[in-house]
């Protein structure tokens, strides 16, 4: 049971990060100039995305990206699904074996680790090969120093 809080711990940690580097779209685009006085905190991606004026190379850089980003999210999660089943079912045996629980939270682990890096590697795509230096500017302006960087 030990390692099953030690689980939800991991995966609490796991989530709160993935939040706060999480990948939306809709918060690519940048405005050629933001005003002092606008807020950012309620922009959605489509309003940002917007915003940045992308041309339509980096529209379809943009797509492609996230349809990569979203496959391998896919796979990700249908990994992640199978493994928190077997888990489930070593769980429900009269006799749980430790050895196997600690096997399948390690894969799990790993694979929530692997779902941050594919976070992080679309967010730096974006902002590194598709954006110019000046949306990057802009979005960063924009999002605010401490804003949500869930959006990109």
């Amino acid at each position: 049971m030990r390692v099953y809080y030690r689980f939800i711990a991991f995966v609490f940690v796991v989530t709160l990060l993935s939040t706060r580097l999480g990948f939306s779209a809709d918060a690519a685009q940048p405005a050629v100039q933001a005003k002092p006085t606008e807020t950012t905190n309620h922009l959605s991606g489509r309003e940002l995305l917007k915003k940045l004026q992308l041309t339509d190379d980096q529209r379809k850089q943009l797509r492609q990206n996230r349809g990569a980003y979203r496959k391998a999210m896919a796979v990700i999660d249908g990994e992640l699904k199978i493994n928190q089943v077997d888990m489930d079912n070593e769980l429900e045996k009269p006799e749980p074996d430790q050895a196997k629980l600690d096997l399948i939270v390690q894969k799990i682990g790993e694979l929530y680790g692997k779902k941050l890096s594919e976070k992080i590697k679309a967010k730096l795509e974006f902002e590194k090969k598709i954006l110019t230096p000046q949306q990057l500017d802009l979005l960063k302006t924009l999002q605010g120093k401490e804003g949500p960087e869930e959006n990109l």
